[in-house]
């Protein structure tokens, strides 16, 4: 449903995003949904950014034309050749690619969630059932490796959450975050990721922040689901080979 024949998300044209927005009401129901528009398709915006950031792994280390044959299960065959030829090797992907690395070798307190957006860590930990964790179990369960903290500046930056939220309860998570980290203006809130601003936390938007939760976590549930039925149609033409002594398709919806 999302054009990747694009180098960035502003490349796509407005038709298709509206195609892409139609799809998002079809799943989500709320009695803001369109004035939630432009920040829901930030967060897709996100998540197309994050999925195709993981894309260059089967690029890495290989020749072109090598490269062009490990075509990843969920990418149409024309799709990938595009991406590899136009995007991926191109002199601008790389520099910014090059860029991003120092840059993450800079970060005294980074995260290690990888390519899973905070706001789903949140929705599993409780925002789904309208009970999001704290601000010092979010700060650990998304910079934790190992299950511990590892960089001494993150360690100490944790205590001084928790002592905050331990001392007063009724400080909310915005207020945490900016009595630590300072006043918080742009649209990527430490702690939540981009796509919810400071401004909405303040303000209590808790319909706005659970919706982008759950889109999060549906595209997650998604993933899954259609990694297990690759797993179901691998394993039947497994019984099928044995079967039948020979290779055989998996049976069609339109079949059962």
């Amino acid at each position: 449903m999302c054009p990747l024949r694009v180098h960035s998300w502003m490349d796509i044209e407005k038709y298709k995003l509206e195609h892409m927005w139609n799809a998002i009401m079809d799943k989500f129901v709320s009695d803001d949904m369109n004035d939630q528009k432009r920040t829901c398709l930030a967060t897709y915006a996100k998540v197309m950014d994050n999925w195709r950031g993981s894309l260059p792994r089967n690029v890495k280390s290989k020749t072109f034309c090598d490269a062009l044959k490990y075509v990843p299960k969920e990418v149409d065959k024309g799709d990938w050749e595009w991406l590899v030829k136009e995007h991926f090797l191109s002199h601008k992907f790389k520099e910014t690619s090059t860029r991003n690395s120092v840059n993450r070798s800079k970060m005294s307190m980074p995260h290690h969630t990888g390519s899973k957006p905070i706001r789903e860590i949140i929705y599993e930990l409780g925002g789904k059932d309208g009970k999001p964790p704290n601000m010092d179990t979010i700060f650990f369960e998304t910079r934790k490796k190992d299950n511990k903290l590892v960089e001494p500046e993150t360690n100490a930056k944790y205590v001084k959450i928790q002592k905050l939220v331990q001392s007063d309860s009724s400080l909310t998570n915005i207020e945490v975050v900016e009595k630590c980290f300072g006043p918080q203006h742009k649209s990527h809130v430490i702690g939540f990721g981009g796509g919810i601003t400071a401004k909405e936390l303040k303000g209590g938007n808790s319909s706005k922040a659970a919706l982008l939760y759950k889109l999060s976590a549906s595209e997650k549930e998604n993933e899954l689901l259609k990694k297990r039925m690759d797993e179901l149609e691998s394993k039947y033409e497994q019984l099928a080979s044995v079967v039948f002594g020979e290779p055989t398709s998996p049976p069609s919806s339109t079949d059962q």
